[in-house]
């Protein structure tokens, strides 16, 4: 199994041009909305090529204000890109614009207590991104590979690969 490894800081102008980076960044955020199987985070299809990840319906903001389980899963999520870059020790904003985590949460909170402590929210979920990211490397590496071989996943091949590298793991660990 391979490790993230430690990567030496690069501009924005040369991680969008590297494909293995962005396949990463984007199969990321692709494995951790598999993970977390809620209405707003189905995937439609995952693209090098296109916007990305697209996501099958958008979040609805009545609902993450009242189940605070999905906004932080949806925040989680939409974290994922940032999350990985630092893990691949990537110091700049990289790939496409997605889901901003921010302005998810910012929408979804209306108790003033909970709108101070928004910074520390999105950097304790960012935090729960990178450990789920290190967990799930396998099956992350294994997207990324799809990705950069096929240009576009759909959520079917998405969930394909991600039971291959959990059966793998699974067999390798018994």
């Amino acid at each position: 199994m391979t490790r993230p490894a430690a990567a030496l800081p690069q501009t924005s102008a040369h991680v969008s041009s590297d494909l293995r980076t962005v396949s990463l960044l984007l199969a990321a955020e692709a494995v951790l909305a598999h993970l977390h199987p809620r209405a707003p985070l189905r995937l439609a299809e995952v693209s090098l090529d296109g916007p990305g990840v697209t996501y099958a319906c958008p979040p609805d903001p009545q609902a993450m204000t009242l189940n605070r389980g999905l906004r932080e899963e949806v925040a989680l999520v939409a974290l994922a890109r940032a999350a990985m870059a630092r893990l691949l020790g990537l110091t700049a904003e990289v790939g496409r614009p997605g889901r901003d985590a921010r302005g998810l949460l910012g929408s979804a909170l209306r108790d003033p207590e909970e709108l101070e402590v928004l910074d520390a929210q999105l950097t304790v979920l960012e935090a729960r991104a990178r450990a789920l990211l290190r967990r799930s490397w396998a099956e992350v590496e294994v997207v990324a590979v799809g990705l950069r071989e096929h240009g576009t996943l759909d959520a079917q091949a998405v969930a394909h690969r991600v039971a291959c590298a959990q059966g793998i793991r699974g067999t390798l660990l018994n």
